[in-house]
């Protein structure tokens, strides 16, 4: 199970999940395009909205991934490697955070996530 929140004002995204849910998006992410449909919460405070649907394609134009929220749907668009990046560290927070960490996703603290992405938390779901 993943869902995504999203903050209208600061555009910041929330991606939690289950550790398995979690571990699952790291797998789509490796493939060339894939999407996946999100669990919606009913009450996404402190975030405005949750998105439903996840769209991922590899793009192999681009050094860098791209993530952001349009029309209830959270985009990927990005190189293998970069794609495969952001995999390897959604997996590696799956698989070793505590229950209560969260992480962030986002330029310029990762190169590999290009400038005009949304900024993204990883957390387990609540």
């Amino acid at each position: 199970m993943v869902q995504v929140l999203c903050s209208g004002a600061t555009k910041e995204l929330e991606l939690s999940g289950t550790r398995q849910g979690l571990q699952t998006l790291g797998q789509l992410l490796r493939r060339k395009a894939g999407s996946c449909d999100l669990s919606q919460s009913p009450n996404p405070f402190p975030y405005d909205s949750s998105l439903s649907k996840i769209e991922i394609r590899e793009d192999p134009e681009r050094d860098t991934a791209s993530i952001v929220a349009e029309d209830q749907v959270l985009r990927v668009r990005g190189g293998r490697h970069a794609l495969d990046l952001l995999a390897d560290n959604i997996e590696a927070f799956a698989s070793e955070a505590a229950a209560s960490d969260h992480c962030h996703l986002d330029f310029p603290s990762c190169d590999y996530i290009a400038p005009d992405s949304d900024p993204l938390v990883i957390a387990f779901l609540r």
